[in-house]
């Protein structure tokens, strides 16, 4: 069986988003129809997700071949290239809304169910008891939240906004019981300084710090 991440219009038009399990995308299409869902975007849940390592992947190499154009990028790229040797590239939120994962419109609450927005109005007040102001906006889907925040953000330590973050994507899957959920801190509109994704299988959070 496969995880099959899909945005949807129900019989009142209304957008629905989740994850369906299903051996084949035809299967899963077929499985959302019968429940009287009309699909819009179904794909691979785990692929999107290499799709857009892919692309990140692309513009590294992008930057290293353009920096090799002339000799003053060349120099460059030696006096920064230590610095930042093996630091990974933070996801880009534009690639997130490209492939339709998010909208991408921080500044308010978004979420496609009551459960949803209530959750996301939940973890909203856990944050603000912490840091008040320190949120921008929430959008919610049952595997995927981002959180973007304002500049108060860096008022919070490193361990602070990890223990906040890791205990919110840990919160999402007891919520919706998805197999795999991420959490994603962006900073002003794009500026992404933390990916933590939570592992229901085998139990286990995985941060990147991108601050």
């Amino acid at each position: 069986m496969r995880s099959f991440f899909y945005k949807a219009h129900d019989e009142a038009g209304r957008k629905r988003t989740g994850v369906i399990e299903a051996p084949h995308r035809e299967d899963a299409d077929a499985e959302l129809r019968k429940s009287g869902l009309r699909p819009y975007f179904l794909h691979d849940y785990h692929k999107l997700k290499q799709i857009l390592h892919r692309k990140q992947r692309k513009r590294r190499q992008m930057i290293l071949i353009g920096s090799a154009v002339t000799t003053v990028l060349a120099v460059m790229f030696s006096v920064f290239g230590v610095r930042y040797a093996g630091r990974e590239r933070a996801p880009r939120i534009d690639d997130y809304k490209r492939t339709g994962i998010i909208e991408g419109n921080p500044g308010l609450i978004q979420a496609d169910t009551k459960q949803q927005r209530k959750f996301a109005l939940d973890i909203h007040g856990v944050w603000e008891s912490f840091c008040p102001d320190v949120i921008q906006g929430i959008e919610v889907t049952n595997i995927l939240m981002t959180v973007w925040v304002t500049r108060k953000v860096r008022n919070l330590s490193d361990n602070e906004l990890e223990v906040l973050a890791s205990n919110a994507v840990r919160a999402l899957h007891r919520q919706f019981g998805a197999n795999a959920c991420t959490l994603l801190v962006v900073e002003g509109n794009d500026r992404t300084i933390l990916e933590v994704n939570y592992n229901a299988i085998t139990k286990s959070t995985r941060l990147k710090s991108y601050r």
